[in-house]
């Protein structure tokens, strides 16, 4: 193992801060070196501000992991955090402390990010493409839910319910009369129901991560060895399967226990002692709400999750085979389902377009690397610009969005995923707006790119407007105040020159004027041709 990468990733969540050191693998995975927690409970208090205190002692725990990780010789280290300080109106105080003390940049990832690393940390550990499958992470200040089926994600929910979160509101639902535990679970329906959770399609597993699962597969497994008379130290809980009656008996049982007595309690940490209840009963609400009876635990989510993705960004960052990153776009969609003969077709324009474009105005898309990196991009999108058919014709732009930011694409980093979504949400209707929120957080140089790419997606697209592939080629020419495109087909191809011309206006934007013309081929042989002639835009 020795002269492979070293990375951390620390994950700061509302209840705790944990750290994982691992060393890269040559086949994506990676190898755990130190694995450690503080609780430091950065989310407690009232109100949505993070107190003096809990950041303090949160921003001292996370320059001593950090030690800790470069101690181990960690080239990369990443810290994310989560509800707490995304929830905060002074997290910038909080990313100031973290910048002081520990010489890092605090990520703060939004719910939708959560619960993606979660979706890649299970897909990662567990075979997703038999059946739909739920994945939840249940974080101290937050819920997220994930819907895939076939490997793909079709629903995410980030909700505002935590173990931590629930508590506070709640206190630890340790009443004899079990009223405040039956409050909170009316809280967690009435949430669950209002924000449209549900399942299209039965669920066959639900897995779940977070520290509430792992503790609720603790305890199940030292419920079951007690049973058999063994008191042996546990193994892994990674895998544990636990059925929904099992789940409540443990909540209902925990309930009827001062929060010392859950403290002793098998299987159950110390320090969890107070906020378990809130957390396995959102367990069991979801599982409830969604209709499904079997639970997985997985130890990863987010840290594991983020690791994944360290590890792919570092293989890209070493410049990965172009063809591989395109036939792992490729395979993603024809996991989609996608339409082959179009997305196919509309790439070949596109990236027609993009040579020409790059090879007449040097520079329109950046330097020669940058150039090369972003033709790569543009052929994903376009392969995969109209996977978003998976859930729905309707506002499928949006879907597609949707799928690609929430799967993973092997060898692009986060970053270029970004784009790649981005640009396929971008192929039809509205142009890219700064109220957009996926787009408007892209860095400034991305969203240049952005625009550009979906201005030459737009025109590709609508040059195959019937979905006949009847525009063969195009040739592209510089001409005063503009460009001239001229579409090459050996039958009637107006309807696409014409759906061209209504989706140009980004790229006359982006580039100047473009005037489509339509050029007709003779069948009998691909040099002759009839008369050229416009096509006119609506």
């Amino acid at each position: 193992m020795t002269g492979r990468p070293r990375l951390a990733a620390i994950d700061v969540g509302t209840n705790s801060i944990r750290l994982i050191v691992a060393q890269a693998r040559p086949d994506g995975g990676y190898r755990v070196l130190d694995d450690e927690k503080e609780v430091t409970r950065l989310g407690e208090g009232p109100g949505a501000a993070l107190t003096a205190d809990a950041m303090a002692r949160s921003a001292e725990a996370i320059e001593r992991l950090v030690r800790i990780a470069r101690g181990h010789g960690a080239d990369l280290v990443r810290v994310v955090a989560t509800s707490a300080v995304r929830e905060a109106p002074n997290a910038e105080d909080f990313a100031r402390l973290v910048r002081e003390s520990a010489g890092l940049e605090p990520e703060i990832i939004s719910g939708d990010e959560e619960a993606r690393l979660a979706c890649l940390s299970a897909g990662h550990a567990f075979e997703l493409r038999d059946a739909p499958v739920a994945i939840v992470d249940v974080g101290g200040g937050s819920t997220e839910i994930v819907i895939a089926c076939a490997g793909v994600v079709e629903h995410v929910w980030s909700l505002p319910l935590g173990a931590v979160r629930l508590t506070e509101r709640f206190g630890p639902c340790d009443d004899p009369e079990g009223e405040a535990l039956g409050r909170l679970n009316r809280c967690v329906k009435r949430a669950l129901r209002q924000a449209g959770v549900r399942a299209d399609a039965p669920l066959s597993v639900m897995i779940g991560s977070g520290g509430t699962f792992t503790n609720l597969a603790r305890v199940s497994m030292r419920n079951r060895r007690a049973g058999r008379g063994r008191d042996a130290p546990l193994s892994s809980v990674q895998g544990h399967e636990m059925l929904r009656d099992e789940v409540k008996r443990i909540e209902l049982r925990l309930a009827r226990r001062s929060v010392a007595e859950r403290a002793a309690t098998p299987g159950v940490s110390p320090e969890r002692a107070d906020i378990i209840v809130a957390g396995v009963a959102i367990v069991d609400r979801v599982m409830k709400r969604l209709g499904v009876n079997r639970l997985r635990v997985n130890e990863g989510g987010v840290r594991d999750g983020l690791l994944l993705e360290m590890v792919s960004a570092l293989t890209a960052g070493r410049g990965p085979d172009p063809a591989k990153r395109a036939a792992s776009a490729r395979r993603f969609a024809e996991s989609s389902g996608y339409e082959r003969d179009h997305a196919e077709h509309v790439a070949r324009l596109a990236l027609s377009v993009f040579d020409q474009l790059a090879a007449l105005q040097p520079g329109c898309i950046g330097d020669r690397v940058e150039t090369a990196r972003a033709r790569e991009l543009l052929e994903s999108a376009a392969v995969l610009h109209d996977i978003g058919y998976l859930i729905a014709y309707a506002k499928h732009h949006k879907h597609s969005h949707h799928i690609i930011m929430h799967s993973e694409i092997t060898g692009f980093t986060p970053r270029e995923r970004r784009i790649i979504a981005n640009v396929a949400r971008y192929h039809r209707r509205a142009e890219p707006k700064p109220g957009h929120r996926s787009y408007a957080g892209l860095e400034r140089e991305d969203r240049r790119l952005v625009r550009r790419l979906s201005a030459i997606l737009r025109v590709a697209d609508g040059l195959d407007r019937t979905h006949t592939q009847s525009v063969a080629a195009v040739t592209l020419r510089r001409r005063e105040g503009g460009w001239a495109l001229e579409a090459r087909s050996a039958r009637d191809a107006s309807a696409d020159v014409w759906g061209a011309g209504r989706k140009a206006g980004l790229f006359e934007r982006e580039f100047g004027h473009l005037d489509i013309r339509l050029a007709r081929d003779e069948p009998t042989g691909p040099t002759a041709s009839a008369a050229t002639r416009p096509v006119g835009r609506p």
